[in-house]
């Protein structure tokens, strides 16, 4: 009976031992961890050309307006649209029925009042040699002479009436201005046109052998591309990215840059000119224009992959004394597809860290590992 009252002791005393055990047992240590190893970039200093994008709009360096000088039913059409055209080129007629008629009419009153000048002035001339003979009165010489002159002024008058007769007649066949691609016509056959409102344009002309490219930049941009401002800024090259992303061939000037700020967007507004014998280039595009400015003195080009954000500003790290990490905030310039410029906050051999950045700390130590070949 003390044998059967003993076990659950017995058990209780091995739970007790089996605790006891595992209760002693040490938990492991984690061996201590080494330098990161990380690959870095060695910075030297450049001059670094300095560029900026902006969205940009080209338009033809000369857009002709083609407007009606006249009123009158607009009879043919005669070029194509979208077409060349050289200068002088007949692109409308408007009937010259009425403008015929009034050219004639204003020719026949040219030829009386030329009858009649002439009749007065003979008139005029043999009442002076009457006068010179006291054959007549110094009064009639006078308004013989006044009648001659009036005369003349009549047919003056009516010259410069057959002159404006004869130009509104020539107005009738509407002429290319300019050399240039023809646009859409806006009006057809049988359209009553005028010279006034928006009833007499016609179409327009646009020269396509240059374009310009209208641009803005942002007043920072500006400056830093400028450092001298707009007179810096005549000649500088700019490059044209097309839709598609690719880059335009010929690259272009700036030859206009404005000297004041628009206060309405905080730009300074631009325009560059490029040849575009081939057409390339279409008015009214939309493109970027990419603009080379002044060098940054002293530069480093760096991967992007490199920057990090501290609580200062954007940063990165370096190899430092000891082989351990150094943060550096830098003065970041534009980027240069996969890279960026830092204008400052780097040495000249500064090893700069490209990986394990969301591993490291100021101060940890590193091992630069080899390159990867």
């Amino acid at each position: 009976m003390s044998v059967c009252k003993s076990r659950p002791v017995e058990g209780l005393l091995l739970v007790a031992a089996l605790l006891g055990l595992f209760g002693c047992r040490q938990e492991p240590t984690l061996p201590p961890s080494g330098p990161l190893p990380v690959v870095v970039i060695q910075v030297s200093p450049a001059d670094l050309a300095q560029t900026a994008i902006a969205p940009a709009q080209t338009e033809g360096v000369r857009e002709v307006e083609v407007r009606a000088r006249v009123t009158g039913i607009l009879q043919t059409v005669n070029y194509a649209e979208g077409a060349k055209v050289q200068a002088g080129d007949l692109l409308f007629r408007i009937d010259p029925a009425p403008y015929v008629a009034a050219h004639a009419l204003a020719v026949a009153q040219l030829a009386q009042e030329t009858a009649r000048a002439q009749a007065a002035t003979d008139e005029a001339a043999r009442q002076a040699a009457l006068f010179a003979q006291q054959a007549a009165s110094r009064k009639e010489a006078d308004d013989a002479a006044a009648l001659a002159a009036a005369a003349k002024g009549a047919r003056d008058a009516a010259a410069a009436k057959a002159s404006l007769a004869k130009l509104d007649l020539d107005y009738c066949e509407v002429r290319s201005p300019v050399a240039g691609i023809a646009g859409r016509r806006l009006r057809t056959e049988g359209t009553l046109v005028t010279p006034t409102g928006p009833d007499g344009l016609l179409t327009t002309i646009v020269s396509a052998d240059e374009v310009w490219a209208r641009f803005g930049l942002s007043e920072d941009d500006f400056h830093r591309l400028f450092a001298a401002g707009a007179k810096e800024a005549q000649g500088a090259e700019v490059t044209l990215l097309l839709p598609n992303g690719s880059a335009y061939p010929v690259r272009g000037k700036i030859d206009f840059a404005s000297t004041q700020v628009d206060t309405r967007i905080g730009t300074v507004q631009l325009r560059a000119r490029f040849p575009n014998a081939d057409g390339g280039l279409l008015a009214g595009q939309f493109v970027r224009a990419r603009v080379t400015g002044g060098k940054a003195k002293d530069a480093y080009l760096v991967p992007q992959l490199a920057l990090v954000q501290a609580p200062s500003g954007r940063s990165v790290f370096v190899v430092g004394a000891g082989d351990r990490a150094e943060v550096r905030p830098v003065t970041l310039g534009e980027t240069q597809g996969n890279d960026i410029v830092i204008l400052a906050g780097l040495r000249p051999g500064d090893r700069v860290i490209l990986n394990q950045l969301h591993k490291l700390r100021p101060g940890a130590p590193v091992v630069v590992a080899p390159a990867k070949k």
